[in-house]
């Protein structure tokens, strides 16, 4: 989902409480004593009986509770998409196609169409139009950005390390750069070969395959050329941080999302205009195991966002924090949050793409509704739709997740543009949003 404000559906995280153990069962024999008596008696004779134990076996014990506790303290933990709300200081969509023109911002169309309702909507898109350069490639200069944290309690996370603990032989800069979000993949889309690329340029040029087909595999919107810049370090306070013990192979940093994001556009990409960040390029801020909280200071309660994109200035600026789970307290496959975040960046580069009133799907959960053309939001993982995640393993050796899309065409209705006519990238839906309330699909 997309980025910004906290106008956005958050999903409550599952708060699990331990159960008192039962009391043992009183001997019927034995005079009933007064209740403070009982209970010390009790707790001197669990005492005596602990103490018989077998040292091996009393190990034994305290390791399966550990991990007991692990496990449930993992269960608190849940993503929490952040959908976008319009606010002050973004160009209208027109401003920024006449910034693009100049060339001063990324490259953009702006399309219009009438939907199902009958109502006609304009919005705009990352790359060049499919509608009418059908044979045409676009490259957006993107850099990763790692980001070092020095949490408050000394606790070091480093994307341009390489975490051994958790089993990795490469940082997470090298595995995003080899993962299929920014090497080339040829995934079947919905029975259809629709060429090679990487993964959101494939999704792209599948949501207008009858516009783009009859040029074959030559319709892309391409993140290229990647550079990687230096590290840059942050050192919150603990207002702003906390380290959670998650019993896995190493810990979670929790920062507050408004904080971080209010750094990134006022101290951090400012910062780095020197190092060639600017309007016309797609900074990803590269994350490891650092997640984010609704609140300030951050709560394990109110945890945890992997992701968002957003914009601001003018000329526009987009971005986009992104984490890399490699702890996989959130999944498998490490990249799934990353997929739908790049997706909603190149179809909704500035969160104010409108289309008819949807909901009912994936985490806009009933009764709520939605109006903006968010490609991941209906097939966000872990909600009532079903969805097909896309599982594939690069030459690295590292199985990656990537999360199944909705085309343009779902959005707005009638035939579907997408790969096999259908409505997702990966079969979920096979028809287009019913309007909201009550929203689903048909």
């Amino acid at each position: 989902m997309k980025r910004t404000s906290l106008a956005q559906f958050l999903f409550a995280t599952s708060v699990l409480c331990l159960a008192a153990l039962p009391a043992f069962a009183q001997e019927d024999a034995k005079p009933q004593l007064p209740q403070e008596e009982r209970v010390q008696e009790r707790r001197l004779r669990e005492e005596g009986l602990r103490e018989q134990r077998p040292e091996e076996e009393r190990l034994q014990e305290q390791r399966l509770q550990e991990q007991r506790l692990g496990r449930l303290a993992r269960q608190k933990l849940k993503i929490i998409y952040v959908t976008p709300e319009m606010t002050t200081g973004r160009p209208t969509d027109a401003a920024a196609i006449l910034q693009q023109a100049a060339s001063t911002t990324i490259p953009l169309w702006r399309y219009g169409t009438v939907a199902y309702n009958s109502n006609s909507y304009t919005g705009m898109m990352v790359g060049r139009s499919p509608f009418f350069n059908g044979a045409r490639t676009t490259n957006i200069p993107a850099v990763i950005v790692p980001v070092i944290f020095h949490m408050p309690n000394g606790t070091i996370f480093d994307p341009a390390a390489i975490d051994t603990a958790c089993g990795f032989t490469a940082s997470a800069v090298t595995l995003i750069q080899q993962s299929p979000l920014l090497s080339n993949i040829s995934p079947s889309i919905n029975g259809v070969n629709v060429g090679t690329g990487q993964y959101t340029d494939i999704f792209q040029r599948s949501s207008f395959w009858t516009d783009v087909s009859v040029t074959g595999n030559s319709y892309h919107t391409v993140l290229s050329p990647v550079t990687v810049l230096s590290p840059i370090s942050i050192s919150p306070t603990s207002t702003d941080a906390i380290t959670f013990a998650t019993g896995l192979c190493g810990p979670l940093g929790i920062i507050s999302f408004t904080w971080f994001q209010g750094q990134l556009q006022s101290t951090i990409i400012p910062g780095l205009a020197s190092s060639g960040v600017g309007p016309t390029v797609f900074p990803i801020f590269l994350l490891y195991n650092v997640v984010q909280s609704t609140t300030t200071p951050p709560k394990v309660t109110s945890c945890c966002i992997l992701g968002f994109h957003d914009s601001f200035g003018t000329p526009l600026q987009t971005y986009s924090p992104l984490d890399f789970d490699g702890i996989k307290e959130f999944g498998n496959g490490y990249t799934s949050v990353m997929s739908h975040e790049i997706a909603e960046w190149m179809d909704d580069p500035n969160g104010s793409n409108p289309v008819p009133v949807w909901g009912a799907e994936g985490q806009v959960t009933s009764p709520n509704c939605q109006n903006n053309l968010e490609v991941g939001d209906p097939l966000s993982p872990g909600f009532t739709t079903p969805t097909n995640e896309f599982v594939l393993t690069m030459p690295n050796g590292i199985t990656y997740d990537l999360q199944e899309l909705a085309f343009y065409s779902w959005f707005y209705g009638g035939t579907s543009l997408g790969a096999g006519g259908l409505y997702s990238n990966n079969g979920t839906f096979k028809g287009f949003a019913k309007a909201c309330p009550p929203g689903g699909t048909n």
